[in-house]
């Protein structure tokens, strides 16, 4: 299988990620919508209950306020004195004509009707014996009211007799009842006398208000109101529903009102079964013409009555999908177009590399005279004439021993470009073969270009015989140490080398906010980055958990922790081979990592800590003073970690 179809067999199985992506990305706008929904719908539920308590509170206040009116507390003083405030209707129902109210009476109860009308049914003023003596009711055209009183039928006129129980000023409210007209909420007041009349303490007659619940709600449902006026958008609905007789009391769309609920909405039979057990919830309903909906229902009090709030779910959610689907499809393009990059500059550089290997194998292979000619720009080109100039000198080195004689010379100069050769055509070697297999990777890519770099500069370097002198670690630099802020630092570290690893490796960072010490801060970065790598190759690919801490010790002393749940060491590795330079475990690197990290914490002033066990894991621990020492203080070398370290104190914790 060549490159190209491995980049396009890798693009279809990239598509199914970018397919997954915009699903999570639908389902989490998705389930942001239903939140808010959620809670807009709550409110508006939590808002109509409310607002009707309040309409239904301000009834019985103004009901109150007509019972307690002076013309009609008077009328039944009269009454009382003229002995008449117990007698009964006469057989038939007919009411006697010195029992109706004068004018005044008659007028103050016209004036309440009128002045809520939009509320009331009917509003009846009853004797002790309970026999209406007037009764105003909404005519049929709905504009007024018709005044009775005379000729009452029995039972014209429902009420409730614990009015006659009460020995104060007070509304009971009876539960929402079923009426010819839709719903009604009944209220009574009883009616005392003046304080001087005998028998003042008892009721000597009651106020019975008759409410249109479908009128109450309406008017607590503000936002219904608005876009029944054409004031919004028609998106959401309320409806009140009665629990004892699965009666619509109340729906935003008129139409609907005063129905059975199972015969105007049977889409809303499982919602309105739950609103009938009673409580509160949340759910879901279907209508006929594909509308999604989702409602939030509470009930009204002790009214026997549920509100239901409705908000449209499908709308609410479409511009959702619409930014998914495009949102996808812009991936997809994306996605498209990389790749078709992606595969042009891979076959560029494959061919490239393939083409200075041949050169390298028949350089190595004793033909000085090849030459690598290379078109394209860029690193393969900066090899190709490392190399050229590499056999160039090679030549020249090998024509100047040659006359000089110096022939042992010659073969040491052979013998060490001949290594750096294979090493380079082992290398290249490789790199091309993996570039077959892992070039749809990123960071194989990354990989591949920096390896290039690196046999450009190392060949760069064979060319000009170039040797460095090994220096001293602790002793190469002159220290400029600073208080410096760690916290950062620490951060920037795990950023760059440890974050880009999740979800392979599980990272946790305990650091306090700020951690000041006296070191040179682009060292100490240094120290810590090895520590950090170190800890990742040590769990290798099978995964781990990656632990940095740090804090503060007694002594103004600080530290900062790394530990691993690799591998670990044995205890005769960590005292023989652990610090030794050039000694290591690596298939590669040179050995000189960790004595590097302990040669720049002690010229701080400071020790590196180890405890590790085999199999369980590694923990490196960086102790530094906290603050710069003056040339007349002593500072002893802190002692090693022992098998108990030292009590750590925990940032914000008093020393």
């Amino acid at each position: 299988m060549n490159l190209r179809t491995k980049l396009i067999l890798f693009a279809a199985l990239a598509f199914l990620p970018l397919a997954g992506v915009s699903l999570v990305v639908y389902r989490a706008g998705a389930g942001a919508a239903e939140s808010l929904l959620r809670e807009r719908a709550a409110n508006r539920s939590t808002r109509i209950a409310r607002r009707l308590e309040r309409i239904i509170q301000a009834q019985e206040a103004r009901l109150v306020g007509l019972a307690g009116a002076e013309p009609l507390r008077e009328f039944v003083r009269q009454r009382r004195a003229a002995g008449q405030g117990a007698s009964a209707a006469p057989a038939g129902g007919a009411s006697p004509a010195a029992d109706e109210p004068p004018r005044g009476v008659a007028a103050l109860f016209g004036t309440h009707f009128s002045n809520n009308a939009e509320y009331l049914q009917a509003v009846t003023y009853l004797d002790r014996a309970g026999v209406p003596r007037l009764h105003l009711k909404r005519s049929e055209s709905g504009q007024g009211f018709d005044v009775q009183t005379a000729d009452f039928v029995s039972n014209q006129v429902r009420y409730d007799e614990r009015v006659w129980g009460l020995g104060a000023a007070g509304a009971l409210r009876s539960r929402v009842s079923s009426e010819a007209y839709g719903a009604a909420l009944r209220l009574t007041v009883p009616i005392f006398p003046p304080t001087d009349v005998e028998g003042a303490g008892a009721p000597a007659g009651a106020v019975v208000a008759e409410l249109r619940m479908s009128d109450v709600v309406r008017e607590a449902d503000e936002t219904g109101a608005a876009e029944a006026a054409g004031e919004g958008p028609a998106r959401r609905s309320v409806v009140a529903l009665d629990n004892a007789t699965d009666r619509v009391v109340y729906h935003t769309n008129h139409a609907l009102s005063h129905q059975a609920a199972s015969v105007a909405m049977p889409y809303f039979n499982a919602m309105a079964a739950r609103m009938k057990e009673g409580g509160a919830g949340f759910g879901f309903f279907d209508t006929p013409e594909g509308g999604r909906y989702f409602t939030s229902y509470r009930q009204a009090g002790e009214l026997g009555l549920s509100l239901a709030a409705s908000e449209d779910y499908a709308t609410a959610v479409s511009p959702v999908r619409r930014a998914a689907l495009l949102g996808g499809g812009a991936a997809l393009l994306a996605g498209l177009a990389g790749l078709a990059l992606l595969a042009y500059v891979a076959g560029r550089e494959t061919r490239g590399v393939e083409r200075v290997a041949r050169g390298a194998s028949a350089i190595a292979a004793g033909d000085l005279d090849q030459r690598i000619e290379i078109s394209t720009s860029g690193e393969t080109r900066e090899l190709a004439e490392s190399f050229n100039a590499m056999t160039e000198r090679l030549r020249e080195l090998i024509a100047r021993e040659a006359e000089s004689r110096q022939f042992q010379s010659f073969l040491r100069i052979s013998a060490m470009v001949s290594h750096d050769l294979k090493n380079a055509i082992a290398g290249l070697s490789m790199l091309v073969s993996n570039m077959e297999r892992q070039f749809h990777r990123e960071e194989f890519r990354a990989d591949a270009i920096e390896s290039l770099r690196e046999a450009t500069e190392k060949l760069k370097r064979t060319v000009a015989r170039l040797s460095e002198p090994a220096k001293s670690l602790s002793g190469e630099y002159r220290l400029a140490a600073r208080p410096v802020d760690l916290v950062p630092i620490i951060r920037r570290v795990l950023a760059t080398n440890a974050e880009p690893s999740r979800p392979l490796y599980e990272i946790e960072a305990r650091l306090p906010e700020r951690l000041v010490a006296a070191v040179e801060p682009e060292r100490i970065e240094n120290v810590v980055e090895n520590l950090v790598i170190n800890a990742l190759e040590a769990m290798g690919a099978r995964g781990g958990r990656l632990t940095v801490e740090a804090g503060t010790l007694d002594g103004d002393l600080v530290f900062v922790g790394v530990s691993d749940t690799g591998t670990g060491m044995t205890e005769e590795f960590v005292r023989t081979r652990l610090f030794r330079p050039f000694s290591t475990t690596k298939n590669k690197g040179i050995g000189l990592g960790l004595f590097t990290c302990r040669e720049v914490v002690e010229a701080h002033g400071g020790r590196l800590e180890v405890d590790s066990r085999e199999g369980a894991g590694t923990r490196f621990r960086v102790v530094l003073p906290s603050r710069l020492f003056s040339s007349g203080e002593r500072r002893e070398r802190p002692a090693k970690m022992t098998a108990a370290p030292e009590r750590t104190r925990q940032p914000g914790s008093p020393r």
